[in-house]
């Protein structure tokens, strides 16, 4: 969401600008990309788009990126970039170098002007394997995680690397990294949640945080604690300095866990695959409302705050609002 906007993809390979005036009324689309007499299709749209003052920016299931005019949904390029494969992460826009930076699954890491769409000089960095993570952009610094389970650090304005060599997990990385006092928490296929030294590129606890399944949502990390949910259907809380738990026990939920959760009003909102959305307290993992709420839509996308509620989008194109305090919830109403 930007200012009164809602960016949404709720059709494949579509995007949609929703006037908000009220979360509680019927939204009204702005308009939709792409229009009936566009040829682009981007088949799908996975990654959260970057939205500015005048454009919206996001890559596309169909190898390519997108930048459109943040006013009416036209095309801002003359074409858009095209890799050699999909793009399933978010693009990033780092005002400092004036770069767009776009992750594909090619292995390539490219590096673009922002007002035309070109790559840039010398602005091309090669991981060797495929990219399904967003990577991070902190203090000039861009962290990679890629399939091989390696994590690259690399200078945003040269794209150099910093450290000696990348860290390397067991297997594939496939979150968004988290940059926390001086710690990346990434996770992997090899049901590990990682924590790294962003200044080394070393393990920075003893042992990762060992789940039974993927650790693909990012995790969220608040209050000195990291929560991290997985395919196993859990939620893990674990102590940002040492790794240590931090609950008594992980919350179990109902299916796999593929959204980043969030804290809004004082409670950790989760939601989990089969659109089961929980309100815990975040000291100790116990339930905070009455009764979960069920969505009875499919969840994979990344909860948000919308106002005072918690936005979430359906893997089927349905909206919900949803209250943090009670887990009362209300589709939303679009036109």
């Amino acid at each position: 969401m930007s200012n009164d906007t809602v960016f949404a993809s709720t059709k494949a390979g579509e995007l949609t600008a929703f006037h908000v005036s009220d979360p509680n009324a019927i939204w009204s689309s702005v308009w939709i990309f792409p229009a009936g007499n566009d040829k682009e299709k981007p088949k799908a749209i996975y990654g959260t788009p970057v939205v500015t003052s005048d454009t919206v920016y996001f890559g596309a299931y169909d190898n390519k990126v997108y930048a459109l005019d943040r006013s009416n949904g036209r095309p801002r390029w003359d074409a858009p970039f095209e890799t050699h494969d999909p793009i399933i992460g978010a693009v990033i826009l780092d005002p400092a170098s004036n770069t767009l930076f776009a992750a594909s699954e090619d292995g390539i890491v490219y590096g673009l002007d922002p007002a035309t769409g070109r790559l840039k000089p010398s602005w091309r960095f090669d991981t060797g394997s495929q990219i399904w993570a967003s990577p991070l952009l902190e203090n000039g610094i861009l962290y990679v995680p890629v399939m091989n389970g390696k994590l690259f650090a690399v200078e945003a304005s040269t794209a150099h690397p910093i450290w000696a060599e990348p860290f390397k997990a067991s297997a594939g990385l496939i979150s968004k990294p988290v940059l926390a006092d001086g710690k990346l928490l990434v996770g992997g296929i090899d049901r590990k949640l990682y924590a790294i030294n962003s200044s080394t590129g070393r393990a920075a606890w003893s042992q990762p945080l060992v789940a039974d399944n993927w650790f693909w949502a990012e995790p969220l990390v608040a209050g000195g604690v990291v929560y991290a949910p997985s395919l196993d259907d859990r939620v893990y809380a674990v102590n940002l300095s040492d790794g240590s738990a931090a609950w008594p026990q992980p919350f179990k939920a109902s299916d796999p866990i593929r959204a980043r959760p969030i804290i809004a009003g004082g409670t950790l909102v989760v939601v989990d695959r089969a659109g089961i959305v929980f309100g815990l307290d975040p000291a100790d993992g116990t339930m905070k409302w009455p009764a979960p709420a069920n969505l009875t839509e499919q969840v994979f996308a990344d909860l948000v705050m919308l106002g005072e509620r918690i936005l979430i989008s359906a893997h089927g194109g349905a909206l919900f609002t949803v209250d943090p305090a009670t887990g009362a919830f209300n589709p939303v109403v679009t036109r």
